[in-house]
Formats: C-alpha cells, sequence, structure tokens
C-alpha cells in the first residue's frame, strides 16, 4: 500500500490519469483484503469514474466487476447483480472472454444464494466452456467447485463428487493449495449429506490438514466446526 500510494502521488503529479486510476483499484483490492469495503468502494468509485472520463472501457469492466464484490459482501445483491451485468456487455464487446468467465461465476454464485439454482447451474456451463477454449485450468477447477456446490444443493450428490475429483485433480497438477482445502471442504459435506460420515470425515480432515498449513484461520475454523458436527462412524 506505501508504494501504491507513492504511485499515486507521482500520477497526480505528472497529471498520468490512467496511472492514477490503475493506483485507485489496486489499492481498493488491498483494502478489500483487510476488510476496509467502505474506503475501498470510495477508491473503486474514484478509478471508474476516471475510467468513464478517459473512455477505457477495459478497466471499467475490472472495476465494475470489483464493485459487485464488494456489494455481494455487503448483501446487496440486486446491486452487484447489476453491475455483473454492466460488466458482461463490456466484456462481450470487447471480445474479452477471460474476464467474461469470471463475470459468469460471479452472477451463478448470487442467483444460487437467490435459489435459482438451474440458471446458476447454466452459467456456471457458460464459464466451464469459456475455461476449456482458453486453457484456463484455474478458472476450470473453480467452476467445478462452484458446480458441485449447486448440485449438491439439487440433491445430486453423484455428479458432485464427480466434479470434485476432476477439480482435485487439477489442483495437484497446479499445486493450487488453498483451492484443494476448498475442493476437500466441499467433498465432505456432500460425502457427509450422502450418508458416508467416513468418507465425510475423512475429505474434512484434508481439508483441516490443508488450511491448518496455509494459515487461513476463518476457513480453519468453519472446517473445524463441520468436521466436530461428523463425528465417527
Amino acid at each position: 500500500m506505501a508504494l501504491h500510494k507513492k504511485q499515486e502521488a507521482l500520477c497526480l503529479e505528472l497529471s498520468d490519469k490512467v496511472g492514477v486510476q490503475i493506483s485507485y483499484g489496486n489499492q481498493a483490492l488491498i483494502l478489500r483484503d483487510w476488510g476496509r469495503l467502505e474506503e475501498a468502494m470510495e477508491l473503486h468509485k474514484r478509478e471508474e469514474a476516471l475510467c468513464l472520463e478517459l473512455g477505457n472501457k477495459d478497466g471499467l469492466q475490472h472495476t465494475y466487476g470489483n464493485q459487485a464484490l464488494i456489494l455481494q459482501d455487503w448483501g446487496r445483491l440486486e446491486e452487484a447483480m447489476a453491475l455483473h451485468k454492466k460488466q458482461e456487455a463490456l466484456c462481450v464487446e470487447l471480445g474479452d472472454k477471460d474476464s467474461l468467465q469470471i463475470g459468469y461465476g460471479n452472477q451463478a454464485l448470487i442467483l444460487r444464494r437467490w435459489g435459482r439454482l438451474d440458471e446458476a447451474m447454466a452459467l456456471h456451463k457458460k464459464e466451464e466452456d469459456l475455461c476449456l477454449e482458453l486453457g484456463n485450468k484455474d478458472g476450470l477447477q473453480a467452476s467445478y467447485c462452484n458446480q458441485a456446490l449447486t448440485l449438491g444443493a439439487r440433491g445430486r450428490p453423484e455428479e458432485a463428487m464427480a466434479l470434485l475429483e476432476k477439480q482435485e485433480l487439477i489442483c495437484m497438477e497446479l499445486g493450487l493449495r488453498l483451492s484443494l482445502g476448498y475442493c476437500y471442504w466441499i467433498w465432505g459435506l456432500v460425502a457427509r449429506a450422502q450418508g458416508d460420515r467416513t468418507m465425510g470425515r475423512a475429505k474434512l480432515q484434508a481439508a483441516l490438514d490443508i488450511f491448518t498449513e496455509l494459515k487461513t484461520p476463518r476457513e480453519r475454523d468453519k472446517v473445524a466446526a463441520e468436521l466436530a458436527k461428523t463425528g465417527d462412524e
């Protein structure tokens, strides 16, 4: 953040509005990671204003997507979806398929929270297709995880676990430890819901081990609570 502030000061001195806009966006991402959402949103709004002034449609779609994530954190889902739709339109116009697949995934998460599971799955399938086209394995494993969650909510555990197996292979190939932890977390919940408490406990324990190793207390504590509920066979 200290370096971004130096960058901002120099860009202002040079009247480099593009640099200022980029700096605002990067500062906002750090503030969001810190949980300082009001400050992050304020900087994204400044970023948006500069993008509009400069006609920077690529920067604009990025800030719409990031603003929407903050709105989701606040539970303001209708506003978040509206911004994701603006982002989608810009991505289609620009031919930015990578940002488009990310946007589809984020829209699907909102639809799932609304209980609109068929629509959520349809968007995850679009996300998956784009990831396959682009060779984006990281995006693909994330899509498989979210599809598995949706399938679990629809009472289709066998299909959910088949996708989690695919996610596991990609995470191992790419060394994505955090995503692998999420994979095992969801896998444990699906297995437990299906009545397989032995597998459920094993997968939740694997997730707990990863989150403990990575020092991610929020995920660690949530999985530990689920593991406590599972008990022994």
